[in-house]
């Protein structure tokens, strides 16, 4: 992962509190310089439709508060290792603009905070994010206890692919991140019930067998995936079931402090990160979700 630089967005208020420290944390690690996103929503600025205030000063009023609280929840990091950026506009067109003028290789936002950046993160803003963004997109739920380790250090991840080229990506950041913090993780792929079936239909007896041969044969494919340096770090899971409550199961279960995974696979990649199975997943408040997207040219 290319992570010269990261923005951070946030509203300043508790919940996104909770982003800027995995950023500083993340930051650190990677030696980056981190970008402070404020975002001024406009239409938060114009609720009287014919009255809006000047922009320039509400930008410098809202600079010079916004530095002060950073500073104060920052205290502990370094004060060169992160810089402001206020902006006015709409969250996603500012964000995006932010990101190209930071070349930065990591986007870090908070959910379930009650005003701009909970509209940017739940639901058509959040795909178009996704959709458009060329950089990883870290989101991390605002109602992530503080004192969670994941805000200090990430010492071990989930990482599910489906096998699609798309998900690929995903796998090899994945296990980067994993050489990076010297983490332990587990790569998990997901028979799903249309799969299970299959082996039903195909011979009633004899279907449990198939099933687990076809799983013996998913876990020898994904100890496949993995480097020969990882492998004493490594789990390997073939779960059963809607893929989007088996994986959270399986972050539940085993304390996972960041899930990694594709943002446009063909499978349950897909279904699982874009559109309402991403929002239950971060409404637990159990992890952060690091979304990959994909390369243009896969197919």
């Amino acid at each position: 992962m290319n992570v010269s630089s990261i923005v951070c967005a946030t509203d300043l208020s508790e919940g996104s509190n909770k982003a800027l420290f995995l950023s500083a944390y993340i930051a650190g690690v990677f030696k980056a310089k981190l970008y402070v996103a404020n975002v001024i929503d406009l239409p938060a600025v114009t609720p009287y439709g014919e009255t809006m205030v000047d922009p320039l000063e509400l930008q410098a009023r809202v600079t010079l508060s916004a530095k002060a609280q950073i500073s104060e929840v920052l205290a502990a990091f370094p004060p060169d290792l992160w810089e402001l950026k206020v902006s006015i506009g709409y969250p996603t067109k500012e964000l995006r603009a932010i990101v190209k003028e930071t070349g930065a290789g990591l986007l870090v936002a908070a959910t379930h905070i009650k005003s701009g950046i909970e509209r940017l993160l739940l639901g058509s803003v959040t795909q178009k994010l996704m959709g458009t963004l060329e950089i990883p997109f870290l989101v991390v739920p605002g109602s992530l206890p503080l004192e969670r380790k994941a805000i200090h250090k990430t010492e071990s991840l989930l990482i599910p692919t489906d096998f699609s080229d798309h998900s690929k990506e995903a796998v090899a950041q994945g296990l980067s991140l994993a050489r990076t913090f010297g983490a332990d993780f587990i790569l998990v792929t997901v028979m799903e019930p249309a799969q299970l079936d299959q082996f039903l239909i195909k011979d009633p007896q004899k279907s449990e067998f198939l099933a687990q041969k076809h799983s013996d044969s998913l876990k020898e494919r994904l100890w496949e995936l993995i480097p020969p340096d990882l492998k004493d770090k490594a789990k390997v899971e073939v779960l059963a079931g809607r893929p989007h409550e088996e994986i959270t199961k399986c972050a539940i279960l085993n304390h996972v402090d960041l899930i990694v995974m594709g943002a446009h696979g063909r499978g349950f990649i897909e279904n699982f990160i874009v559109g309402s199975t991403t929002d239950r997943l971060v409404r637990l408040g159990q992890f952060p979700v690091l979304a990959i997207r994909g390369s243009r040219s896969a197919s």
